[in-house]
């Protein structure tokens, strides 16, 4: 008889010991999708910032600092969102990167620039009009890929820095990068002539 008080206790033990478990699984996995909710799904693996996560952060603070702003004027409070600003400020970190700088390069605030300014506004209307991003051209401070030495050629001998971006059209295909069209193919064709290549 005491066997099968056992037996059936046992039983009762594990029927209840299985519907503690199964709820206290439901409770976790709900907390588990609730947290992931409330969670943002932030990475901290931004391609713009480099080194260990203080100088990361050392960089963000001199942004900040020289742009007179807080984190809420690129990011949501969640930072799951950029705003507008965010979106540009991004363009800009992808040129800064490109170019081995940071923000002071041409900010002096953030409504004021330095003399370059100018030109960092051609190029992105240049990187705009062509297709490309910064580094299709640039390698660094003052380093540029192939690519680019074979635009700074271009750049040189049509004026652009007087002239613009538009004039590149006349030989390029817009947002190809640098794609030559008929006319282009016939002045590369001409220079090859010339040089006897």
């Amino acid at each position: 008889m005491l066997k099968l008080f056992q037996k059936k206790n046992l039983r009762i033990y594990i029927v209840i010991t299985g519907i503690a478990i199964s709820c206290f699984e439901s409770y976790a996995l709900s907390d588990t999708e609730q947290r992931r909710e409330n969670t943002p799904s932030v990475t901290y693996s931004n391609p713009y910032f480099k080194g260990t996560k203080e100088e990361r952060e050392a960089l963000i603070k001199r942004m900040t600092s020289l742009l007179g702003v807080d984190c809420n004027f690129c990011h949501n409070e969640d930072l799951t969102v950029f705003t507008e600003a965010g979106e540009k400020s991004k363009e800009m970190m992808k040129a800064s990167v490109a170019l081995g700088v940071e923000c002071d390069h041409c900010h002096i605030d953030l409504n004021h620039y330095k003399e370059n300014e100018q030109q960092a506004r051609k190029m992105f209307e240049l990187s705009e009009v062509m297709g490309t991003e910064c580094n299709f051209c640039h390698a660094g401070k003052e380093k540029l890929t192939p690519k680019g030495e074979k635009s700074k050629t271009a750049f040189v001998t049509r004026d652009w820095a007087t002239e613009g971006t538009k004039q590149c059209l006349a030989c390029h295909i817009e947002k190809k990068q640098f794609a030559l069209n008929f006319y282009g193919w016939q002045v590369l064709n001409a220079m090859r002539g010339l040089k006897g290549m």
